[in-house]
């Protein structure tokens, strides 16, 4: 018995496909150099990795040079023969204009709408693997036990950094990055800017964004050193030499001397800086406790790990490093978890987020789309060309006399079909092209067109070429290949299976049709009801302002002079800007509440003033909203939302005692929940307490009669107390739409999609009818003839599309629910789903069906039955 081999092989499969194509001169060699690189890539990699290379390595050698030489073995696939296919191909073509531009209209929309597709899905796939090593880069995260739930940010402390590779010798190369905004001045510019980050000086020996000037190793070593993009360099400098320009920030107290300029961060990087300060530079720009408290988290962590390290060994020492090193925190109300640096954009929802990612379940929901479409339009090729078989029934009785082999005719009917599909791809391919310019504005993508001509892509299309050539083409050549001569030459052949398949394949089209309408119903009502659902506080006509640097101390006579003006109705202040992320939190001690119940939850805290839940206009359910009237308002007073008394069990909150960083406060109000924070998150529970330092914004409501001058005011206003700063505002009703970006522009692009696979569904059953039509002309005139009238003769046509639809629609609604409804349960805050959806998405479908085939069936009812019983 020949003994079993144990050890790893090559994938049997691709081995045997290489066998079969490779010219016979060079297999022997060729197989040999695979099987060696194979063995070595075991050594170095996992067996899944060396058979998935393997695998990539096959189907490189796919080569003209390569590819054995082929044997025709029957005459009818000579080139002759070929031509003879090609040419009849173009007669049907020509003879049927109508079905001939549906099924290349229909492709070709099918195979753009992909094409499209599949490049915005590979841009989202993409991000971040520009960098070398990158498979070993990871964030270091962050996450605390909030509510009895793990709290996950992106972001860390600068300490926790250095605590991290003092202790972690699996770690090679560690990067802090903290993001912040400056005025930048040179001569006569002074610029607001938004992009910059400091970073540590091994910034570039970490991530692989090119240097166009200076040395990787040096631009960023020492303070004052500042690395500045190609565009900014630009902006700036214009056509001068950028190196050993100095700018002045923070009103001159800084100077950054230009060390080097990279090219732009490229679009497919989940960060993009313009700005790269030196981190020694920061130890001069910030206040000592940055660099000393574990909690203050204002830094992201990046690791580059040593080779061959397993992340998973250095996440599990993580709680005992924070135990032993990140006091007061603990591993059971603190954790830290790595990110790998490449699943970042599509799989992070942290807070304190860099820049907004994206989201694997768009790029899942994308993929099905783009399957769905092209089935659409193989389904309508093969519905139309199984259709119209039985007017080629003579045509094939003839060749089969004549003495033609069924693998003649299969050959034939399947070569028209690798035509239409080559037609549809060559206009797909164009059509793509004219159109990324306008798809990237609309998806906010930076798609070059020079990607529809790399190797990947033409290797995609001419896999499209044979896969759906021969998929779309098999059944109608097998059916047509199949009419026995006799019976084709009398008109005679069988079309029941023709006529019960292509049943099957209307209805399994109107079950994607309705499941796309009903699911684009709900995918819309579900932003609808983001952008419109009550936030709790009064949206309209506020605005927020930063106050930046200035003076705390001038607040009032700011907030008065702003006052002075009857267009501005309130003002009001607090140390965040809403809509926003609520960053801090604090433990606490409550009155008739046990310690041990407590335990491992905390609130959010908001710092205000005595006016700002006043000009929010949020509710004030029980006792008071601060006032200047209560002097120990400042000192021993909070509010609290409907959230915190509910975590506290509190019946009656008023004159409770709360204990928050050892020192006590009264709860003097009770103040309605409203959505400070984004709908993607809950409500939390929520301290609002008064405070005069790290006031940072402040908003103002005004009347809305005359916004223009009112902003000049305002801004007029700012000028004078903070003179270091252009003026910036925003209102809220705008920013709590920039929070829903994303999902407008998946709304948007989800919509589309779903029209455009409606539109060829319906070019199909436009085809459909209007072959039925046809065929049925004498059954028409007949019945008018008879007496009948045009409505029944039209309803008589497109009854059989109503009753299929329907049958569609009993398998697509419970269907399309089902995934609908796991979608939306991914928002906290969600629509209601209900029947409605549905029924409309049924009812469109009919509507769109009798307007396709309505007209066309009505063109027959009204014919002259003279013209179609003539030949009778």
């Amino acid at each position: 018995m020949k003994p079993k081999r144990t050890d790893p092989q090559p994938p049997r499969p691709f081995l045997r496909f290489f066998r079969w194509f490779c010219h016979p001169d060079y297999m022997e060699d060729i197989e040999g150099d695979l099987r060696e690189r194979f063995e070595k890539r075991l050594k170095h990699s996992s067996v899944g990795r060396a058979k998935w290379e393997f695998v990539k390595d096959v189907i490189k050698l796919l080569k003209p040079g390569l590819i054995r030489p082929v044997t025709l073995h029957y005459p009818t696939i000579c080139s002759g023969m070929f031509k003879n296919y090609l040419k009849v191909a173009y007669r049907i073509f020509n003879r049927e204009k109508l079905y001939g531009f549906i099924n290349v209209s229909g492709l070709t929309m099918g195979f753009a709408c992909c094409l499209m597709i599949f490049l915005f899905i590979r841009d989202e796939l993409r991000y971040d693997d520009f960098h070398q090593d990158g498979d070993r880069i990871y964030r270091v995260a962050s996450a605390y036990m909030r509510q009895g739930k793990w709290e996950p940010y992106s972001s860390n402390s600068w300490r926790t950094g250095e605590l991290i590779q003092a202790n972690f010798g699996e770690i090679e190369q560690l990067v802090r990055i903290r993001d912040s905004e400056e005025i930048f001045s040179y001569g006569d510019k002074h610029i607001y800017e938004k992009r910059v980050a400091t970073v540590d000086e091994n910034f570039f020996e970490i991530f692989s964004f090119p240097l166009i000037r200076g040395s990787r190793e040096e631009a960023l070593k020492g303070p004052n050193k500042v690395v500045i993009s190609s565009s900014t360099a630009a902006k700036y400098f214009g056509k001068d030499e950028p190196i050993g320009k100095v700018f002045d920030v923070r009103d001159g107290a800084f100077q950054l001397e230009v060390s080097g300029v990279m090219e732009d961060m490229p679009p497919n990087s989940h960060f993009h800086f313009d700005f790269l300060i030196s981190g020694e530079t920061l130890r001069q720009m910030a206040p000592p406790q940055l660099f000393t408290h574990v909690g203050w988290d204002s830094q992201y962590l990046y690791i580059k790990t040593a080779p061959g390290t397993d992340p998973e060994t250095i996440a599990s020492r993580f709680p005992d490093f924070i135990n032993q090193n990140l006091d007061p925190f603990n591993s059971g109300n603190f954790k830290l978890f790595l990110q790998p640096l490449r699943s970042i954009h599509l799989h992070s929802d942290n807070g304190l987020e860099i820049e907004p990612n994206g989201s694997m379940h768009q790029v899942y929901i994308f993929s099905i789309i783009a399957v769905f479409i092209l089935v659409i339009a193989c389904v309508n090729y093969m519905n139309l060309t199984s259709s119209r078989s039985l007017r080629r029934a003579r045509e094939v009785g003839m060749r089969k006399v004549l003495g033609a082999k069924r693998a003649d005719l299969v050959g034939q009917f399947l070569s028209e079909s690798f035509v239409i599909t080559f037609l549809a791809i060559c206009i797909a391919f164009v059509l793509t092209f004219l159109l990324l310019p306008e798809f990237n504005r609309f998806a906010g993508k930076e798609i070059s067109r020079s990607v529809l001509f790399s190797a990947k892509v033409l290797y995609i299309l001419l896999g499209a070429l044979i896969v759906l050539g021969f998929f779309s083409g098999t059944y109608p050549s097998l059916v047509l290949s199949s009419f026995k001569p006799l019976n084709s030459m009398k008109g005679e052949a069988s079309g029941k299976p023709l006529v019960l398949f292509r049943k099957g394949l209307v209805i399994f089209q109107f079950i994607i049709a309705i499941g796309l309408i009903a699911s684009s119903a709900i995918v819309f009502k579900q932003w609808e009801f983001l952008k419109s659902k009550e936030l709790g506080v009064n949206k309209e006509m506020l605005l927020s302002v930063p106050l930046q640097t200035m003076d705390r101390n001038q607040l009032d006579a700011f907030k008065h002079e702003l006052a002075s003006n009857a267009a501005v109705i309130k003002t009001g202040t607090a140390n965040m800007k809403m809509p926003g992320w609520i960053s801090n939190s604090t433990t606490y001690v409550a009155e008739d509440v046990e310690a041990d119940e407590e335990e491992g939850k905390s609130m959010k805290i908001i710092r205000v003033d005595f006016d700002f839940l006043d000009v929010v206009e949020a509710e004030i359910l029980q006792g008071r909203n601060f006032s200047k009237d209560f002097p120990s308002d400042p000192t021993s007073s909070i509010v609290l939302n409907e959230a915190a008394v509910a975590q506290l069990g509190w019946n009656d909150p008023l004159g409770k005692w709360m204990e928050l960083n050892g020192q006590r406060f009264s709860v003097v109000g009770l103040v309605r929940d409203f959505h400070f924070e984004s709908l993607h998150r809950e409500i939390p529970p929520t301290i609002f307490i008064l405070s005069s330092d790290w006031l940072n914004w402040v908003y103002a409501r005004i009347d809305g009669q005359n916004v223009p001058a009112t902003l000049a005011h305002i801004e007029s206003v700012y000028s004078k107390f903070v003179t270091n700063r252009e003026f910036s505002y925003s209102f809220m009703e705008e920013d709590i739409e920039r929070q829903y970006v994303a999902e407008e522009k998946f709304t948007q692009i989800f919509t589309i999609f779903t029209f455009l696979a409606i539109v060829i569904a319906c070019m199909g059953t436009f085809g459909l009818i209007s072959f039925t039509t046809s065929r049925k002309s004498k059954e028409i005139g007949i019945r008018k003839v008879l007496g009948a009238s045009v409505g029944s003769v039209t309803f008589l046509l497109i009854r059989e599309y109503i009753i299929l639809l329907l049958i569609a629609s009993l398998v697509a609604c419970p269907v399309a629910y089902y995934f609908i409804s796991s979608w939306i349960e991914n928002f906290i805050y969600r629509t209601t789903i209900g029947p409605w959806p549905f029924v409309l998405a049924t009812m469109a479908a009919v509507l769109i069906a009798i307007a396709t085939s309505g007209f066309r069936s009505l063109k027959a009812a009204l014919a002259n039955p003279v013209v179609s019983l003539r030949n009778e």
